[in-house]
């Protein structure tokens, strides 16, 4: 099995903390606007967890932040649909005062061990 079909899987059922799932979306914004400093297979990897989050009944990702995550990409690619790239900058400009490295780093590490990616 490949490690992003893995990542998907695994996210479809892990029981998340409300506190991972709020870092999953920032996460997710602070790659569209290409500002994280992962190599673009971890970032392909990080998606499929935030694409399998989208997709549970059971996790309701219905804010303008999330919304604008889904907005500005396909799932064909980890990049920002150019047209709405400047409008991704400017929300995380405002989101990334009020992140947490500590809350970040606890989720890259809960996704990194569970996927044994360490």
């Amino acid at each position: 099995m490949n490690l992003f079909k893995k990542a998907y899987d695994w996210a479809s059922t892990y029981d998340f903390k409300d506190i991972d799932i709020e870092y999953a979306s920032k996460l997710a914004l602070k790659m569209l606007d290409d500002c994280c400093q992962m190599n673009s297979h971890d970032r392909e990897v990080f998606f499929n967890i935030y694409d399998a989050l989208c997709d549970r009944a059971d996790i309701n990702l219905d804010d303008d932040v999330n919304h604008l995550i889904k907005s500005a990409r396909d799932r064909k690619t980890i990049y920002s649909k150019p047209q709405l790239a400047s409008i991704v900058h400017a929300c995380k400009e405002e989101i990334i005062p009020n992140m947490l490295k500590v809350h970040m780093k606890a989720f890259k590490k809960l996704v990194r061990t569970n996927l044994d990616m360490l």
